[in-house]
This record gives C-alpha cells, structure tokens and sequence, in this order.
C-alpha cells in the first residue's frame, strides 16, 4: 500500500517537456520593446512560470513552435489615439487571470490581430504614413516661409525705426527720379511737335474748307477791295450751288479799261484771290491753284487740243480763270460748250471765271447785261454756225458781275 502511494507520489512529480519553444533560444531581448509588449510580454510568461511551479501536481505543456500555426485571418482594426503604436505577438495567449485589467476593445485586438497583416492593410498604412508626412513637410514648408517673411518685416521695420531719415531720403529719391522721368518724357514730345510743325509746309496740312469759310473769306475779299455787296453775293451763291450740284457754272466779269482812273493791277488781283478761294472751297484737297488762261498767247489751234489743254488742271483745281474772253477765236470758242455745261459738263464740280473789257464792244450801249455781252461776243464769233452760237452764248454769259464802277 505504502509503496503504491509512492509511486503514485513519483508518477504526479513528473512534468512531461516538450521540444523547448524557439523563444526559449533568445535572451536578449530589447527592454523597451518588451516593456511595450503589455500582457503578452516577459511579465505575462514570468508570472505564468510561477503560476506552473506553485502547483507541481499537474504537468503542463510548453507551446510547440507558434510559427508553424496558421493565423487567423481577420481585417485591421483601428487603434487608439494614445494607445502605444506596436505590434502584436501572432500568438494568441488566453489567460483570464489578466483579463480584468485590460480593456475589452485590447482584448478584441488581440484576439483578432493575425501574425501578419494582409496586404491591403499594408498599402492602407504606407498611404496613410505618405500622406501625414507630406501634411507635415507642408506644414513645416509654411511654417518657414512665414518665419521668413515676418524677419525680413522685421528687420525692414527695424532698419526704418531706427534709420528713419535713410527710408525717407530713399522715398524722396524715387519721387525725385519720377518726376523726372515725366519731365523728361514731356520735353521729348514738346520738342517733336515742335520739330513735326517746322518740317511741315503748309501745303502739307490738310485743312477742311468749308462753306462758312469761304463765305468769311469772300466777305473778307468784299470789305478788301470795295466790291458792292451783292456782286459778292452773286460769286458766293453761284460757287456754293456748284459744289452742291456738282454741276459747273460760268462767270463774266465786266470792267471798261478806258475808263477814268481804272486801276488794272487791283482788278487782276480781284480776280486772282477770288478764284483762289473758289478753288479752296471746291477742291479742299488739292495742292494746285486755279488754272489761267492767257488768251493773248495761246498756241493750240483746235477746239479738241484746247480742250485737252486745260482740263486736267482744271480737275485738279476746280476753277478755270480765262483773262479777256473778247480774244478767244471763233475756232476755238466752241471748248467752252463744253466746259460751261450744265448738266453734262467736261469736268464735275469745276466754276469757269472769264473777264470782259467793254472797252471792246460797241459804244452805243454801256449797260452790262446779259443781252449786250452776248451780242458783243457774237459780233466777235461771227464764223460760229447760227444754231450753235445761241447754246454756247447761253452757257457763257451765265452769272454777270460787273465791277465797273469799283475798280
């Protein structure tokens, strides 16, 4: 009996082992890393040994390599805020003695924590630590440009309080350099105007003449020269409804030479100023003067050549002066059939100025009307057939102005 309860004795003293667990080779383990480890550390597997020794009746099993088991897939929870960043041994270790003093949510990570994280939750993490630590250079990036930014303030602010009269003879350096600039800028132009006007004739400026100009200067030429009013009224009138008809019109202006202190020079420059400015009016652009004909030395000798003489000056100017019409040919009179018409004239917008001495027609009848100027020319014209003499008279002897008595 005494020796069955010693064996019995014997066979509960002894403690089956197993092959020694793979973490029984390694001793050296990192205190701070162990430490961090929490239940399932060093002191967890301390206190489980002494748990063993503390009841020598009954035999444990030590844990066969934990490497060889299969872990349980299971998905990454998301720790704490606080909660120390480590990771879990593969093993789960399940001991109700500690689990009072943990957590219920360490529990579930414990348990649902495999030995390796599965391969989302490895690219989740890596994007995760990526995208903090850009957050974190940004953060820093900003953070020294405004370090920056408020120095350089700063110290710009320091050098101004304490080098006050420096800041403001830099302020009054750069007005000063701006006016100038300015200064100059305008003396530059001033001195092209100036320069542009001088180079420029005055030919070359294009000055708009219209009808209230030519009535100031006709006025202007009336009070010059002593002309009666409406011989003036007869020229402003006649010129202003040619450059509205763009039609043509003829003007006779009569004067005696052999009358008593008849003054030739001042009636030539009558004439000359007065065509003048009925040219400016009719042709604003054009650079030429009147056109004159000199009746006592005219070289053509057919109405055709006589009418291609004159016609492109007269294009050009607007108005044809011809001096002395009495010595105009009969050969040559018919041109200006075709130059005084009306409604068909040889060129648009033109007024024909032509003088008559009265000296050269007949004495019995000094009257200046239209019916005496014609008979006088067509004594002179007498080759011309009858049927062409009386158009051509009526498109000469148009507007009569007889300056008789002024000059």
């Amino acid at each position: 009996m005494d020796s069955v309860t010693e064996e019995e004795n014997r066979g509960a003293k002894i403690i089956p082992s197993a092959r020694k667990s793979i973490h029984s080779y390694n001793n050296t383990y990192n205190s701070t890393y162990l430490k961090t480890m929490g239940k399932y550390g060093v002191n967890a597997h301390r206190r489980k040994q002494q748990n063993t020794i503390s009841t020598p009746d009954h035999g444990v099993d030590e844990i066969d390599n934990v490497m060889s088991k299969i872990a349980r897939p299971s998905s990454p929870l998301t720790l704490r805020k606080n909660s120390p960043k480590c990771r879990r041994n593969s093993v789960d270790i399940i001991n109700n003695e500690y689990s009072n003093d943990e957590s219920d949510d360490e529990d579930i990570l414990s348990k649902s924590s495999p030995a390796t994280f599965s391969i989302f939750s490895e690219e989740l993490y890596t994007s995760a630590l990526q995208s903090e630590q850009e957050n974190r250079n940004a953060s820093k990036y900003s953070l020294n440009v405004s370090a920056q930014r408020s120095r350089c303030n700063e110290s710009v602010g320091l050098h101004n309080n304490l080098f006050p009269e420096s800041s403001i003879r830099n302020e009054t350096k750069k007005s000063y350099n701006f006016l100038m600039a300015i200064l100059v800028l305008f003396l530059a132009t001033v001195t092209y105007s100036q320069y542009s006007i001088l180079n420029t004739s005055p030919a070359d400026v294009n000055v708009v003449y219209d009808k209230l100009k030519f009535y100031n200067d006709v006025k202007d030429l009336e009070e010059k020269y002593k002309v009666k009013y409406t011989s003036i009224l007869q020229v402003r009138t006649g010129v202003s409804t040619i450059f509205e008809n763009q039609d043509a019109g003829s003007f006779i202006f009569t004067y005696n030479s052999q009358k008593t202190n008849f003054n030739s020079a001042k009636f030539n420059n009558f004439i000359e100023d007065l065509a003048a400015t009925a040219s400016r009016y009719l042709r604003n652009e054009s650079k030429e003067v009147h056109v004159v004909v000199d009746t006592s030395n005219i070289t053509v000798h057919s109405v055709y050549d006589f009418m291609n003489e004159y016609r492109e000056g007269l294009d050009k100017t607007g108005v044809m002066l011809v001096k002395d019409i009495y010595n105009i040919p009969s050969e040559l009179a018919m041109a200006f059939h075709y130059y005084c018409d009306e409604f068909s004239p040889l060129v648009k917008k033109s007024a024909i100025f032509f003088t008559l001495n009265l000296s050269n027609c007949s004495q019995h009848d000094q009257k200046s009307t239209h019916d005496y100027i014609e008979k006088c020319l067509a004594k002179k014209w007498n080759s011309i057939e009858e049927d062409k003499i009386g158009p051509l008279l009526t498109r000469v002897v148009n507007i009569v102005i007889d300056v008789t008595a002024t000059f």
